[in-house]
């Protein structure tokens, strides 16, 4: 199948969390993607080259159009596929938006500290690469001796969602699959791939696993053969880009960014 203007093309790796939200949207909205799998770490010539600088993943591209970050991915695509399920039914943007402070915030960083204060072991290329990103040294040390506070403090992060499950809910909103439950899913499953200190602060809450269960089981929609570098690079010089009203109204720090159009990079969780 070769890709099209048309095509939802997610830029991802296959261990990104926040890459993990938008596959997990797909399958609340029931739509049809690509991947095209990009280095975990710097250089990333065919992304960059793409996006005229910016370095971050998850990038979805339609064509020649390229939006950034995660929450702002599942918006556009609640716009552009109004007829399949709301990714916001049960929440509402404005509520996702400000519950993704918490979950691409303090959760995701608690995480990162208890993941790389010994679950993970990475080479100086990574460490040298995140501390770049980051703009301060990204100390596996430091993490280390900070693990018995992070431990504690995801534990009580946990027990809120424990307690917002205890009426039996499906989900975290209700009975349906929410932009929420992707948000906090894509950093479940971040703790689970490390499978030390953090899955097991996540296998004491046993509401928790149950509601876990049930989104792993939603899976990542429908997933097509994922696409090369220089394919989507090619279908975005061969696209139009469709600038529309609400491209302008966006915050300008966050906002979808076209094929062609200036390369300042908008401040954005990813790698």
């Amino acid at each position: 199948m070769t890709a099209t203007a048309d095509t939802l093309i997610l830029h991802q790796y296959e261990i990104s969390p926040f890459s993990e939200k938008v596959r997990v949207a797909f399958a609340i909205k029931g739509l049809g993607w690509r991947a095209c799998n990009q280095p975990s770490i710097m250089p990333k010539p065919g992304l960059v080259r793409l996006t005229g600088g910016y370095r971050r993943i998850p990038v979805l591209q339609v064509g020649a159009d390229l939006y950034f970050d995660s929450l702002y991915i599942i918006e556009e695509l609640d716009r552009r596929f109004p007829q399949s399920p709301s990714a916001f039914a049960g929440s509402g943007v404005g509520l996702t938006r400000a519950f993704s402070q918490w979950t691409d915030g303090a959760l995701f960083m608690g995480l990162v500290g208890l993941l790389f204060g010994g679950d993970w072991k990475v080479d100086q290329a990574f460490l040298d690469d995140r501390s770049a990103l980051m703009g301060q040294p990204f100390d596996p040390d430091q993490f280390a001796a900070a693990k018995p506070a992070l431990t504690f403090q995801l534990r009580q992060q946990l027990d809120l969602l424990e307690q917002q499950l205890a009426d039996g809910r499906a989900f975290l909103t209700g009975e349906r699959p929410d932009a929420i439950d992707a948000a906090v899913y894509c950093q479940i499953i971040f703790a689970r791939w490390g499978a030390g200190a953090a899955a097991a602060v996540i296998d004491r809450c046993s509401r928790l696993c149950a509601w876990e269960a049930r989104v792993k089981a939603l899976g990542h929609g429908q997933r097509e053969a994922d696409v090369d570098r220089e394919t989507a690079i090619s279908v975005a010089e061969e696209s139009a880009p469709a600038r529309s009203s609400r491209l302008a109204v966006m915050e300008p720090s966050l906002q979808a960014m076209l094929w062609r159009s200036s390369s300042t990079t908008p401040t954005a969780r990813g790698s």
